[in-house]
């Protein structure tokens, strides 16, 4: 790659993004986190970590159109687009995860189409509603239905015409590279958190800046990696020099890598039990289930979850977000913690869990120890309730 090319790419880059700090400060800061980078991928791409932008492609595109897709890129870091969807198709992803982000850039700018070196890119799903109304996996599964009634794939402008003949906007290869996709996501998080806060109480955030803030808002700070190992490392997971861990290859230090026994199993034999007794409003519950994404997200928890007042569900087993998203909290009546451990004892034993995890607000009778049979209990309250459980672990959220 010739210097001058990257150097003039570099120059553009930079002038775009400055326009997008002026004029839409919120995506505009994001931008600035991300390293700018030079690279023959043939369009543009992120890492989470850069910037990167062919050179030959750069020279296609005005300060408009550039500013476009540094947008484009962002909103797939901000997303977590970067992340997701790894047990998905991973073409039919990418192009819900980029008609996603379009549609919501043509959003901001009061758009209905723009072109951008010489092609519009995607931005409706296949009945024609814009993507931004949607997530992307939401409108990966429309796009899965429609392959699946399309023998060859028939499509016409938008995701009615996927990817014919078209010009991609950027390259999605370089995600697969991602390992330490928490570490990622925690540094995203937090980036998306400072541009609000610079942002607060000015007309410069758009309303999709909002909602991730507001979502982000909505989620603990606790640190549900260190909280689960701390909780489990006795009985779940080992620690050993061989091999070690690669996050700190280049640095001074030699540390150990963390590893889940195999002989007993990981996380997903986490029972997890809910509180959704008529002590806990809607709002707590709502506060609830973000925690246990938390978890899924930071911890890569996943197991089976259950729902109790009065009377305790039968687990429900998750393994990814998706699967999560679909469960529905049932419950409402007065509260029990005896009836988790008569359920564990009547019915799982002696297929037990490696782990209870119990989200409540401490208002019941407390069992005894021995109810729970050896299994390791960890009592997650909130601040506002009764936190004096008797034995087990104990965390405020």
């Amino acid at each position: 790659m010739e210097r001058e090319k990257a150097e003039k790419t570099a120059k553009q880059i930079t002038e775009a993004r400055s326009l997008l700090v002026r004029d839409n400060p919120f995506f505009g800061r994001l931008a600035l986190g991300l390293q700018i980078a030079c690279a023959p991928c043939q369009t543009a791409c992120t890492d989470g970590e850069r910037l990167i932008f062919d050179p030959e492609f750069a020279e296609e595109l005005g300060s408009y159109e550039m500013q476009f897709v540094i947008l484009h890129e962002v909103l797939h870091c901000a997303l977590e687009h970067c992340t997701r969807g790894r047990t998905l198709d991973a073409e039919l992803f990418n192009i819900a995860c980029d008609i996603v982000v379009n549609s919501i850039i043509l959003g901001m700018w009061g758009l209905d189409s723009i072109k951008v070196a010489g092609e519009e890119p995607m931005h409706r799903i296949p009945d024609g509603r814009e993507g931004r109304e949607f997530s992307a996996e939401e409108v990966y599964r429309m796009l899965l239905e429609k392959t699946l009634e399309d023998s060859p794939p028939d499509w016409g402008g938008d995701a009615q015409n996927m990817g014919k003949g078209r010009k991609i906007l950027d390259n999605h290869d370089i995600w697969r590279t991602i390992e330490d996709d928490f570490r990622l996501r925690d540094r995203w998080n937090s980036r998306i958190r400072v541009a609000a806060a610079a942002c607060q109480g000015t007309d410069a955030m758009p309303q999709v800046a909002r909602r991730l803030a507001e979502k982000l808002a909505s989620r603990s700070e606790v640190d549900w990696r260190q909280l689960l190992h701390d909780f489990l490392q006795c009985d779940m997971y080992d620690y050993n020099f061989l091999p070690p861990d690669r996050r700190f290859s280049d640095s001074d230090f030699f540390l150990p890598a963390f590893h889940a026994d195999e002989d007993q199993g990981s996380a997903t034999g986490l029972w997890i039990c809910m509180d959704t007794s008529a002590s806990i409003s809607d709002e707590q519950l709502e506060a609830a289930m973000l925690e246990v994404q938390d978890a899924m997200r930071q911890a890569g928890l996943t197991g089976s979850i259950s729902f109790f007042d009065g009377d305790i569900t039968d687990p429900i087993p998750f393994e990814t977000e998706e699967e999560f998203a679909g469960i529905e909290p049932m419950g409402g009546g007065g509260t029990s913690f005896h009836i988790i451990f008569e359920y564990l004892r009547e019915k799982l034993y002696p297929e037990l869990p490696r782990a209870i995890l119990i989200f409540t607000d401490g208002y019941a009778q407390w069992p005894k120890e021995e109810d729970a049979l050896g299994v390791p209990v960890l009592w997650l309250i909130r601040k506002d309730g009764d936190t004096r459980a008797p034995w087990g672990q104990v965390a405020e959220l």
